[in-house]
C-alpha cells in the first residue's frame, strides 16, 4: 500500500506551485500518493495544471479565517488528515505550519517538517511559545538556508538544533531550461538592441532589493560602459522613488523599468549579466535561475546569498554603490572566454547544489525519514 503524503501552502503564487512540485518530486508515485493543499484562494485550473501532484485541493479557506486562532482551518485541516491519515506532511510558511501543528495534537503525523522561506519569521513571543507548546519528537523545522535555519534556532525555544535543518530550495533544471527564451527572442520580446550591454535585476521594488544602490552604480559606470543598460522587473512600493532617481540622474535611456513580468526567468538570457543588489536575501531562487540561462551575476554577501552563490560569480558588500559600480565594470570587460568559463562554473555549481538529485539526497538524509529509505526512488 502506498505512503500518503500532504503538502501545504498557503496559496498557489507561481513561486510557491514551483516549490511544491520540487517536493512532489521527492516521492516515487508508485510508492507514495502526493496531495498538494492550497490553504487559500479560490480553485484555479491553470494552478491545477502546473501542480503535478497526484492530487490538488483548494481548501478556499477565507483570509479572515486564518486570522488569529485559525480554528475553522484547523478544523478543515484535521479532517483531511483524518481522512487521508498522511505519513508525511510537509507545510511552508507560518500559517499553514501553525495549523499543521494543531491538527498534530489531535492526530499522530509521522513526519511533520515546517519549511520557512523568509528571515525573522519566528521571532514574535507569541510564536516561539506556540512553536515551544506544540512541538513534538516528529517535526522538524527547515530554513531554506543556513541564514534561516540559523535564525530559527536562534528564535525557537525547547527545539533542539538537530530539529532545525536546513532544506535549500532548487531548481528543477530538465524542465525549467527548455522554457527559457534564446537571447534573441528574449531581446526581441523586450525590445533590446543586439548591441546594448545589459543588466537585469528581478524582484520586488522594495526596500530589501535596493534597486536605488544599483541606479547609482549605473550612473558612476556610464562613462565608462557607454552601452549599459538596466532592465528591472518588478513592481512594489518603491516604484516613484526609483522613477524620481531615474529623472534626476539623467537615466531614462539607460533603464528600464519592466513592471511584473510573467515568468520572469524565460528573459534572464537576454542579460549580459544579472545583478541582485538585496540587503536583505533569505535565499534567492532568482540566483540559480540565472545559474540555469548561464549568465554571469553581481550579488551581496547577505544573508542566504554567499550559499548560493558559492565562489561563482561576483559577491560585494551591500548598499555600496562604487564596489557595485566595480563588479559592473569588471562583468562589463570580461573576455569571451572569461564569460564562458564564468557560467561554466556557475552551471555546473547549480547543478551540484541547487538541482533535484541534490535536493533528493538532502531531503532523506533526515533522520527523521530513516523509516522510509527503502521506498525512496
Amino acid at each position: 500500500m502506498r505512503k500518503n503524503v500532504l503538502i501545504l501552502g498557503h496559496n498557489d503564487a507561481t513561486q510557491f506551485i514551483d516549490i511544491f512540485n520540487q517536493y512532489t518530486r521527492l516521492f516515487d508515485p508508485a510508492k507514495y500518493a502526493v496531495t498538494v493543499a492550497y490553504l487559500t484562494g479560490k480553485e484555479d485550473e491553470t494552478s491545477r495544471e502546473r501542480t503535478i501532484a497526484e492530487e490538488v485541493i483548494f481548501l478556499e479557506v477565507p483570509k479572515k479565517k486564518v486570522r488569529g486562532f485559525k480554528v475553522s482551518a484547523i478544523r478543515q485541516l484535521l479532517k483531511l488528515t483524518r481522512e487521508k491519515n498522511f505519513d508525511i506532511v510537509i507545510c511552508h510558511r507560518y500559517k499553514p505550519i501553525y495549523i499543521m501543528m494543531w491538527v498534530a495534537r489531535f492526530h499522530n503525523i509521522p513526519a511533520l517538517i515546517c519549511v520557512m522561506h523568509e528571515l525573522r519569521t519566528m521571532t514574535a513571543i507569541g510564536r516561539r511559545l506556540l512553536a515551544a507548546a506544540l512541538w513534538n519528537k516528529n517535526t522538524y523545522f527547515a530554513g531554506v538556508s543556513n541564514a534561516v535555519r540559523d535564525d530559527l534556532r536562534q528564535s525557537l525555544w525547547r527545539i533542539p538544533p538537530s530539529h532545525i535543518v536546513t532544506l535549500y530550495n532548487v531548481i528543477d533544471a530538465e524542465l525549467t531550461e527548455p522554457q527559457l527564451l534564446s537571447r534573441d527572442e528574449a531581446r526581441r520580446e523586450l525590445n533590446l538592441t543586439d548591441d546594448d550591454f545589459v543588466f537585469g535585476n528581478i524582484g520586488r521594488l522594495a526596500r530589501n532589493k535596493d534597486q536605488s544602490t544599483l541606479l547609482q552604480a549605473l550612473t558612476i559606470i556610464k562613462p565608462y560602459c557607454p552601452n549599459a543598460k538596466l532592465i528591472i522587473m518588478g513592481e512594489g512600493e518603491l516604484q516613484s522613488q526609483l522613477e524620481h532617481q531615474i529623472d534626476d540622474n539623467d537615466l531614462k535611456k539607460s533603464v528600464v523599468l519592466a513592471g511584473f513580468v510573467p515568468n520572469a526567468f524565460k528573459y534572464i538570457k537576454a542579460f549580459d549579466g544579472f545583478v541582485l543588489s538585496s540587503i536583505q536575501e533569505a535565499f534567492g531562487r532568482v540566483l540559480i535561475e540565472a545559474m540555469l540561462a548561464r549568465c554571469p551575476i553581481i550579488a551581496t554577501s547577505v544573508n542566504g546569498i554567499p550559499e548560493v552563490m558559492g565562489n561563482v560569480g561576483f559577491v560585494i558588500q551591500p548598499s555600496d554603490a562604487t564596489a557595485l559600480a566595480q563588479a559592473m565594470r569588471k562583468l562589463y570587460k570580461l573576455t569571451d572566454s572569461e564569460r564562458e568559463s564564468m557560467i561554466i562554473e556557475a552551471y555546473q555549481h547549480m547543478l551540484d547544489s541547487f538541482s533535484i538529485p541534490a535536493f533528493n539526497q538532502q531531503f532523506w538524509q533526515l533522520p527523521l525519514l530513516q523509516s522510509y529509505q527503502e521506498l525512496t526512488p
